[in-house]
């Protein structure tokens, strides 16, 4: 089983991700809904196989969150979701350790590309 954590304080994000990734059956979404509730679930449990992680949320931003778990020393690949799209934003998530970035609004396969290039597993062809 593929699990992936999503971040995010919007709904309809989660709904739409989990509504991309339920087509495969090999993978098992979690939803969080700011970097608080993130950094939490991680503490507990790191056995996640990849993370969606919004920018712009309330309490712990993307940024910081991504920053608290490198801290903690998890080493999830992260994929930054965010309508931000200046080269220095994207540099600096790069820079805290983001994998790669995704910018809102994305489509099924733009999804399924970058968590195929952040785990080396091929999503593309389940969905």
């Amino acid at each position: 089983m593929f699990r992936i954590l999503i971040v995010d304080d919007t709904k309809s994000i989660h709904t739409f991700v989990k509504y991309i990734l339920a087509k495969n059956n090999a993978i098992k979404t979690e939803s969080v809904f700011n970097g608080s509730e993130a950094i939490a679930c991680l503490k507990k449990d790191t056995s996640f196989d990849a993370i969606l992680l919004d920018w712009e949320m309330p309490l712990v931003n993307g940024p910081e969150t991504l920053q608290a778990l490198k801290r903690h020393g998890v080493s999830i690949p992260v994929i930054m979701m965010t309508t931000k799209n200046a080269t220095t934003d994207i540099q600096m998530a790069l820079n805290l350790g983001a994998s790669e970035y995704i910018m809102k609004p994305f489509t099924e396969d733009i999804l399924l590309e970058k968590l195929n290039l952040v785990t080396g597993k091929d999503f593309t062809n389940a969905a």
